[in-house]
């Protein structure tokens, strides 16, 4: 039995295996695009070896989308088909995939939870938790996971700037942003091209009003983002929501046109349809249209990838916003059938989705389509009594920020000012900083002044 570059043990006794797998972890940790390479050249070393098809099976679901399950599924069988006994860990690992295929996200978590408390130095553990529970809005569950594991990391471990930018993210969304900013501008310091560290301070800034402060970081380190994966169109999303809320739309839209949506990139090429890729067009387009900027025909290529969500209820956070690109393209009939299969979906789901849509993901994409149709007082009176659930869709407090920038604009558009009196306090109280001064806000605070 070999072990691994954190000392914990394998089931294989090929070192060849054992380092490929290394480099697989490394890579999705560091969000390069070769984790997959790695793990198949890992597979290839020792066929019999579980976890490198366990750990494929788990990108590939992570992908949320129900028509590779099938794929991921087989990496399982094959996983359990496999002749060496597995760990305890690589156990878990397999409970997870197990989980995570039928859509059980909080039964997933458990187990790569229980990996990180027994093995704090798993990256890849900490990572995936994290993820998955940012995408269902388990904010303070993230944190928590990664703050247990603290004490284990010193900069003598090797992989501590990843720690760091890991812990920062978890400090962030739940409000610390001392330390959260202190941990990301360290991991970035010790690693440039760490763009999870980038992207925590960025959150950082946008939640504290810093709004030069944001642009000066993200275009400073762009220069180090050659080697990402797709995560590199978040960080460009960013910045143009820095600019967006300063009130530089030509930059933001600049952005959009050159770098969020480059379709002669190998990433876009790669995965045209990358959901977090769908959020961020619609979240940018949408903000850009609230402020009066023209987005021309934009919309309709947005329209067609969201149509493609229709029927998929693997990510809550994506499925509120294709509808909205739905009914921003015009295309109303595939918008409501998006929101039918949706309730059909809460109807029947048993596992830890369902909830979500029914309590936040429904209400918003409700909501954004009748914003959509200039039916305003439908926008308040959906928006209303669910915008303290919005939470549980997932996403960030800046990313979710969009569907209360549609609740704000919906009252200013009917000079509701005792909502937007409301409304306003209540962005403080989430996090937000110098809202007077963030140009999605100006309408509504010179309504109340």
């Amino acid at each position: 039995m070999q072990q691994d570059q954190r000392g914990y043990p394998v089931t294989t006794d090929d070192s060849t295996a054992v380092e490929e797998l290394d480099r697989a972890f490394n890579a999705y940790v560091g969000f390069r695009t070769d984790a997959m390479a790695h793990l198949d050249a890992a597979i290839a070393a020792d066929p019999g070896f579980a976890l490198p098809r366990i750990i494929k099976g788990t990108l590939i679901a992570g992908l949320k989308k129900p028509e590779l399950y099938p794929l991921a599924s087989g990496e399982l069988e094959a996983a359990k088909n496999c002749a060496a006994p597995v760990s305890q860990r690589e156990s878990h690992y397999m409970a997870a995939l197990e989980a995570a295929l039928v859509d059980n996200v909080t039964a997933a978590v458990t187990h790569y939870e229980q990996i990180a408390n027994d093995h704090p130095l798993d990256l890849f553990a900490l990572r995936i938790a994290q993820s998955e529970l940012f995408w269902i809005g388990e904010v303070a569950w993230m944190r928590d996971i990664s703050e247990r594991a603290a004490p284990r990391w010193n900069p003598d471990v090797s992989g501590y700037s990843s720690y760091l930018s890991i812990r920062a993210f978890g400090l962030e969304e739940n409000g610390d942003y001392a330390l959260a900013e202190k941990c990301g501008r360290e991991a970035v310091d010790r690693n440039p091209a760490d763009c999870w560290g980038a992207h925590a301070v960025a959150h950082v800034l946008i939640m504290q009003g810093r709004l030069l402060d944001g642009v000066g970081w993200l275009s400073e380190l762009s220069t180090n983002w050659s080697a990402a994966n797709h995560i590199v169109h978040h960080l460009w999303w960013h910045l143009a929501l820095f600019h967006t809320e300063h009130g530089d739309y030509d930059s933001a839209l600049e952005l959009y046109d050159h770098r969020l949506r480059d379709l002669d990139s190998p990433l876009m090429q790669a995965i045209p349809d990358y959901y977090v890729d769908i959020q961020n067009d619609t979240a940018l387009l949408q903000r850009l249209e609230l402020r009066g900027v023209d987005i021309a025909d934009r919309w309709q290529p947005i329209g067609d990838l969201a149509q493609t969500r229709v029927g998929n209820h693997a990510s809550p956070f994506t499925s509120a916003h294709s509808a909205l690109a739905l009914a921003a393209a015009g295309r109303y009939q595939e918008a409501d059938e998006m929101v039918k299969m949706m309730k059909a979906f809460v109807a029947d789901d048993t596992g830890s989705l369902g909830p979500r849509y029914a309590i936040a993901v429904l209400p918003a994409s409700e909501a954004a389509i009748a914003h959509r149709k200039q039916n305003y007082q439908q926008v308040i009176d959906i928006m209303m009594p669910a915008r303290r659930n919005l939470w549980q869709m997932g996403g960030s407090h800046a990313q979710r920020d969009l569907f209360f920038q549609l609740l704000v604009d919906a009252a200013v558009k009917l000079k509701r000012g005792e909502i937007l009196a409301l409304l306003l306090d209540e962005l403080g109280a989430i996090g937000f900083d110098h809202v007077a001064e963030r140009s999605s806000y100006a309408d509504a605070v010179a309504m109340t002044h």
